[in-house]
Order: structure tokens, then C-alpha cells, then sequence
């Protein structure tokens, strides 16, 4: 006779596995080489590509350095951690025909081999796998930043020691050279970023190529891509490579970058390639004009003394989207000056706008992703100066900083309701420094009051289901009659009122030093 358990263990793996939803990830963006150097011995292996303190080349952060560090992510509470383009870059400096400008690929946005991983961040027993192993033994995921638009730049001076090469890109195997271009491998026609080798997007051949290369990838272990460059290729193109990418592994979730702060027709089409979700269709995108990049994201006034009705204004457009839900949300990133400026470029920040700006992005639609150093509120300008190393100094003055100790607490909390994951958003009031909005899914709702004043401030909301809710800053449990729910928010605080399941103690949990007190 077949015992109770052993029928019901049956069951259990007969059963298909839940539908993984990148949603319930927050993911941590780390530029590889300014993350941690873990071995010293892979910094300089040309001669004149690693400059300590020259921030336009390699400052020896590598895969060992990750891996010697999962924990600091970890526990900070992110699930996914996206590293730059892993892929080999030229073997040396870049300089320019003009001499007016001179740098290094330590940033893997300059393919010259897209096959191979670039000699400055493995090292023995810190291989791609075995990043990817650690990761996911952690329970993290990988997602790999890809480039399908270019390779590397071909406008050098004769003394570049990859000179006579400056036309060649490699991948698969195979080599195409811009200067000898018999196969079509690139495009001419216009317009191309900056100096780098442009693919052409209409040759079926490079669709192919691509999806072969990355495929592997893929099939390594890579939980996710972040597409590079979307604009510079066609429309067609993106959704092929999407749907093969797809065809060969289930739940793989990919999100792009286009360049906008306003055209939200352009930057939703994109979600719109395919019929479903970005998991197993189409792509998602990134959410550039709701960012605070210094200088350029839209937020960045509202977080620094601004109105939150702009917000209304970007939210306004979310039903052009696929499905919001699934947008990629951030603070800041590479690409322009840090939330907190430095040297002229973008302005400085306090904790307390950063805990306004932190609050706003894990409680509102979409997966928050946070750039490497916001948890030591790291200062940087524009492009090299945003990219500064963090190294084990900067991962240790974290553990003191109140932005790191705020980041566990909104992780914590974010992990612990499905509808601060998942759920459809509707505004509730937008006033000068107040904020609130609902959000449901699957029959849960939570309910998010933000306070950006220096003062405590009441909050309420109508029209609600009426029942038990869970507060999870606090861990208070009221009752909801009438539809009316109200409270007090402290000064840069958040309440986040959850009716459904919510799962662990998220308000064991410090906000920070300093934080969450009433003035």
C-alpha cells in the first residue's frame, strides 16, 4: 500500500514547477571592473590598458572579485545581479586618429572577440561558470549585459598596438573585417555611434551569428540579458533575436535600452514585439524617463525639492506599455552623473533624498535595480568619474551607511508582498511631498504612502476593500472599515499597507540609523 506521504510526494513532482517571473527579482548592477579586484595578477596584461586612478582604463575589478562578494549583494537583500559585457575587448589602449581621446575597454561595451570572456576578469577558479555557479548557490541570478549593435571602435592612431587590425571583429569562430566587408557584415548606411564597427541589421547572416553566440551564453546559465543600444537596430530585429533567444530556454527574461526621457511611443513599442509576457516573448525595456540619472532623469528634481505630480505625468503613459509591471526602474546609472554628483556634474545628494528616491522606486511598478555604490552613497559625475572603483574599502564603509541598512529594509519588504512585485498600479494623491498609490494583484492590495518633507505627515486613502491589513515598515495590524484607511508618515518615510499574504518580518529589520522617527 502507497502511504499518504509518498502519494502526496508523487503529486508534488508530477506537478508542473511555478512559472518563474522576473518581477519577484530587484536587481543590483555592478561595472565588473569597478566592483572588487580579487586577483591582482589579471590588472595589467597588455602593458597599457590598466591605469590606477586613470578611470578611463582598467582598475582591476574582476570575476573573483564578484565572486569574493555575492555576500555583500546577498544580504543587502537583491536576487540578480547584472554584470557589464563579460565578452574579450581589444587587446590594449584605444587612441584615437586624432589623439584627442584615449581609453580602455575595461568597460565591455567594445567587442573584439564576442565569444571569448575577457582576459581581465577570469582568473583560475573565477571562470564565467563559475561566476554563474556561485551566483546561483547564493540563490542569485545573472543577468549579462549584451551588445548586438557594434563592436569596437575602428578609428585608431597607428600607434595603437592592435592598429592594423582596427576593422577586425571575431565571434563563433569567424572574423569580419569592415575594411574587406565581402559578406555585408556591416552597415553604411548610417548613422553609426561614435566610431564602432556597426552590424548591419538587415543581413540575416549577422541575426543568425548573434543568436549562435548568445544562445551559448545562455545555455551556460545566464539567468537574463540587458540589450544594449536598441534604437540603432531595426524593429524586425530585436523580435527575431527574441524569439530565438526564447525558443531555446523557457523563463528567460530580457529588457533593453533606448535612450528617451519622453518619446514613450518609441520606448513602448519595444514591449510590444511579441503576444505575452517578457519571460517567454518579446522584451522588456528599461524605464528611462523615470530615472534620476543626474543632469537627466526626469525624477531626479522631484527627489531634490520638486513636485511629485511629475510623476503623474510619466505614470500618465503606462498604457502603452505591454505591461508596466514589468519595466525596469532606477535611480541612476553608468551612463551620466551619479544621484549624487561630484566635480560640477549633476549635485550632491543626502540620505535623506536618497531614502525619498529608494522608497518612491522598490514600492512603485516595475523591477528597481540599483547601481553598485549606492549603498555608500559613491559620489561621481559624468562618464568615467560615475564609474569609480568601490573595492573591499568601499563594500566595508557600506555596512555603516544608512542607505545600505534602508536598502535591506526596502528588499525585505518588497520580498514579502506579491502586490508590491506584481501589481497593477493606481494613483491615489500627488501632492507637493506626498505620494500614494495602490497596487493589486491576484486579489491582494497594498497601499503606499510616501512622505519626502522634513516633517511627519497624515496620509489616507479611499475606496479600499475592507478587511485586515499588515503594515510592513512597522508590523502594525489594522482594520479597514468603510474603504478608509489613514496614518501618520514620518518625515523621507514610507508606509506600505499589504490586505493578502505577506510573508516574513520585514519590519525586524532597521531602516538605518536616524531613520524612521517622527518629526
Amino acid at each position: 500500500m502507497i502511504s499518504k506521504t509518498t502519494a502526496l510526494l508523487a503529486l508534488l513532482l508530477a506537478a508542473p514547477a511555478a512559472a518563474a517571473d522576473f518581477r519577484d527579482e530587484t536587481i543590483y548592477l555592478a561595472v565588473t571592473d569597478r566592483y572588487a579586484d580579487g586577483d591582482p595578477a589579471n590588472n595589467d596584461i597588455y602593458g597599457d590598458e590598466y591605469v590606477p586612478g586613470n578611470l578611463r582604463y582598467y582598475q582591476g575589478g574582476d570575476f573573483r572579485g564578484l565572486i569574493d562578494n555575492l555576500d555583500h549583494i546577498k544580504n543587502m537583500g537583491f536576487t540578480a545581479v547584472w554584470i557589464t559585457p563579460p565578452v574579450m575587448q581589444p587587446p590594449g589602449r584605444y587612441v584615437n586618429g586624432s589623439r584627442t581621446y584615449d581609453a580602455a575597454g575595461y568597460h565591455g561595451y567594445w567587442a573584439w572577440d564576442f565569444s571569448k570572456i575577457d582576459p581581465h576578469l577570469e582568473s583560475p577558479g573565477a571562470s564565467y561558470a563559475d561566476l554563474i555557479e556561485a551566483a546561483h548557490g547564493k540563490g542569485l541570478k545573472i543577468v549579462q549585459d549584451i551588445v548586438l549593435n557594434h563592436g569596437h571602435g575602428g578609428d585608431t592612431h597607428p600607434s595603437v598596438k592592435w592598429h592594423r587590425e582596427r576593422g577586425t571583429v571575431r565571434g563563433g569562430g569567424l572574423a569580419f573585417d569592415y575594411y574587406a566587408d565581402d559578406k555585408e557584415w556591416f552597415n553604411r548606411k548610417g548613422p553609426a555611434l561614435a566610431d564602432l564597427l556597426d552590424f548591419n541589421d538587415e543581413n540575416p547572416e549577422v541575426l543568425k551569428w548573434f543568436t549562435d553566440i548568445y544562445g551559448k551564453y545562455r545555455d551556460l546559465g545566464v539567468d537574463a540579458f540587458r540589450l544594449d543600444t536598441l534604437v540603432w537596430m531595426k524593429n524586425d530585429f530585436w523580435r527575431d533575436f527574441a524569439a530565438e533567444m526564447h525558443k531555446g530556454k523557457k523563463d528567460f527574461f530580457m529588457f533593453g535600452e533606448a535612450w528617451t526621457r519622453d518619446d514613450f511611443v518609441l520606448l513602448s513599442s519595444y514591449t510590444r514585439l511579441a503576444e505575452g509576457d517578457p519571460m517567454n516573448a518579446g522584451i522588456s525595456v528599461l524605464d528611462m524617463p523615470l530615472s534620476s540619472m543626474g543632469t537627466w532623469g526626469p525624477m531626479e528634481a522631484v527627489f531634490k525639492g520638486g513636485n511629485y505630480a511629475a510623476a503623474n505625468g510619466i505614470f500618465k503613459h503606462d498604457g502603452l506599455y505591454g505591461d508596466a509591471t514589468w519595466l525596469v526602474t532606477f535611480l541612476d546609472n553608468h551612463d551620466k552623473p551619479r544621484f549624487n554628483g561630484a566635480n560640477g556634474e549633476g549635485t550632491p545628494a543626502t540620505a535623506e533624498q536618497y531614502f525619498d528616491a529608494l522608497n518612491f522606486y522598490f514600492a512603485a511598478r516595475g523591477i528597481p535595480c540599483v547601481f553598485y555604490g549606492t549603498e555608500a552613497r559613491l559620489p561621481g559625475g559624468n562618464d568615467p568619474d560615475n564609474r569609480r572603483l568601490l573595492g573591499a574599502e568601499g563594500i566595508k564603509r557600506a555596512k555603516s551607511d544608512p542607505v545600505y541598512h534602508h536598502l535591506k529594509k526596502l528588499n525585505a519588504m518588497r520580498a514579502a508582498a506579491r502586490p508590491l512585485r506584481r501589481g497593477a498600479q493606481t494613483g491615489l494623491l500627488a501632492a507637493e511631498h506626498q505620494y500614494a498609490f495602490r497596487r493589486d494583484y491576484g486579489g491582494e492590495t497594498a497601499v503606499v504612502f510616501l512622505n519626502k518633507d522634513g516633517r511627519a505627515a497624515p496620509m489616507s486613502a479611499a475606496g479600499l476593500a475592507d478587511g485586515k491589513y499588515r503594515e510592513l515598515y512597522t508590523g502594525v495590524k489594522l482594520k479597514v472599515k468603510g474603504g478608509a484607511l489613514s496614518a501618520r508618515v514620518p518625515a523621507h518615510g514610507l508606509r506600505v499597507f499589504v490586505k493578502g499574504r505577506v510573508a516574513g518580518k520585514p519590519w525586524r529589520l532597521p531602516g538605518g540609523p536616524e531613520y524612521g522617527e517622527e518629526k
